[in-house]
């Protein structure tokens, strides 16, 4: 029964039935490894997600969305990735892009005219991907989802509203490409949003406009923030408030972004190194640190651990930190360290790592409060209730 099914299913469906399901995806490295292990959990190995992936990233003004896209650009175009950069904004330059190391002449930069085309540009690329069986990685990005008007918008005045236009649309759009974008093994998807603000009086600070089916189909929905911006630069936190079907959610990390200069190295090596001390490799003891993985080898020989902080290596954190940068086969050799300590310890990682910006108690608080609110209006009404009933008897 089983063979004459699969020999029927094989007939009448052939190009589908021959589809792969992803045995492992494939990542394009950020070249900042706090933001890889927020993605996939892979400081040294992850970053991105290809094979026919989506990403959604969100987040209020001015909070860095597109320098970051920018910033990707130009690591994917130094390993010979084609780029597709669908700009509804039209909000960047040339010397703006060329600052990042982008190469212009290989960017297949397009201003689209509605959010229809845009699916239909979408769709377009990755049917011809697989009608030429191309394997080159290819990463589409759209600049942004909100600023994307629909046609019916284009085609009604400015006096005549429009009611969830972009949502029936992005529904519509993203049940279309969902299949093609699959079958492309090397194309990953990048989504740019923006935020509203949350009129809820509980849960997230921000939302996304476009409706539901943007959550249900993205693989992962990041949000950026900025925090502590002064002249010369920004911190950038990306997070996974909601979802993240490669890796735990709720993880987030926080980067120093620099508005002439983009993400530097100095910038990334210190974000690694806040990050390597919080989950426990490096260790600190006064105004001295400690590799805890050196520890740990000495503790396997036979020491005890107080015997072992007390033998170890130490050294400052500002030579450490110089190391790194000077260095590039240590700071490599570091990197496969503590993404060999994070698959080790990933649940303990994962909690030391939680986004702390929605307090957990806070919030049970405030739905403590909607339901007092609730029953006291019950209450009011039950009340209203009987008074009517003795004015009517009287």
């Amino acid at each position: 029964m089983a063979k004459n099914l699969s020999s029927m299913l094989k007939k009448e469906y052939p190009d589908n039935i021959d589809s792969e399901i992803i045995s492992e995806v494939e990542y394009l490295d950020t070249g900042i490894p706090t933001m890889n292990y927020v993605l996939s959990g892979r400081p040294l190995t992850g970053g991105i997600p290809l094979s026919g992936k989506m990403v959604c990233m969100y987040g209020p003004e001015g909070c860095g969305k597109t320098s970051y896209v920018n910033h990707l650009i130009a690591i994917a175009q130094k390993k010979d990735y084609d780029i597709v950069y669908i700009d509804s904004e039209c909000s960047v330059t040339r010397p703006r892009l060329k600052q990042f190391g982008v190469n212009i002449d290989e960017l297949n930069y397009i201003v689209p005219d509605n959010m229809e085309q845009v699916f239909d540009i979408i769709e377009r690329v990755c049917r011809y991907k697989i009608k030429e069986n191309d394997d080159r990685h290819l990463i589409i990005i759209w600049d942004s989802i909100a600023q994307t008007a629909t046609s019916d918008e284009m085609n009604r005045t400015a006096f005549d509203k429009e009611i969830g236009s972009q949502s029936a649309v992005l529904t519509r759009g993203l049940r279309r490409i969902k299949p093609y974008v699959h079958r492309c093994k090397t194309t990953g998807l990048v989504f740019i949003n923006q935020a509203r603000e949350n009129q809820d009086r509980f849960g997230d600070l921000y939302k996304m406009p476009g409706g539901k089916a943007l959550m249900h189909s993205c693989d992962i929905i990041l949000r950026v923030n900025k925090l502590k911006p002064n002249e010369t630069e920004q911190g950038i936190k990306i997070s996974t408030p909601s979802k993240n079907r490669l890796f735990n959610p709720f993880q987030s990390t926080v980067v120093q972004f620099n508005y002439a200069l983009g993400f530097t190295k100095e910038n990334i090596v210190k974000s690694f190194c806040e990050f390597i001390k919080e989950i426990g490799i490096l260790g600190q003891s006064g105004a001295w640190c400690f590799l805890q993985t050196d520890v740990n080898k000495m503790m396997s020989e036979g020491m005890s651990e107080d015997e072992a902080k007390k033998e170890v290596k130490k050294f400052y954190l500002k030579d450490f930190t110089t190391r790194l940068l000077e260095e590039p086969d240590y700071y490599e050799q570091m990197l496969r360290d503590s993404e060999e300590y994070v698959n080790k310890n990933i649940s303990m990682v994962s909690k030391i790592m939680l986004d702390n910006e929605i307090n957990i108690e806070s919030e049970l608080k405030k739905l403590s409060e909607v339901e007092n609110e609730f029953s006291d209006e019950d209450d009011t009404l039950e009340k209203d209730e009987k008074v009517t009933k003795k004015v009517k008897s009287k």
